[in-house]
């Protein structure tokens, strides 16, 4: 079986991302347990993993499977946009 993560890339001085959390974490309950959401503060990991993870900008939602990357999504605009993209992809990458 495949493990399917969706993770978000985001930092606490960035108001995007303290926006759009709780409407990921609502998004996460939606397709729990078929997909497992985390959200990774960049502030408190080692900037090697940040960098191995191609993120450059907050927030950034990355699809992963099977500890690869298939898909991302960079937050900067609307939150509602942002959701329905990360929904775009999740759909589009997993035939939920």
């Amino acid at each position: 079986m495949m493990e399917n993560l969706k993770t978000d890339w985001m930092a606490s001085w960035c108001r995007k991302c303290i926006y759009l959390k709780p409407k990921l974490e609502k998004l996460a309950a939606d397709y729990y347990p078929r997909i497992r959401f985390y959200s990774v503060d960049v502030n408190n990991v080692p900037h090697k993993l940040v960098v191995r993870a191609g993120v450059t900008k907050m927030p950034t939602i990355q699809l992963w499977r099977d500890g690869k990357k298939q898909a991302e999504v960079i937050g900067g605009h609307k939150a509602y946009l942002v959701v329905n993209d990360v929904r775009e992809m999740i759909e589009n990458e997993n035939g939920v």
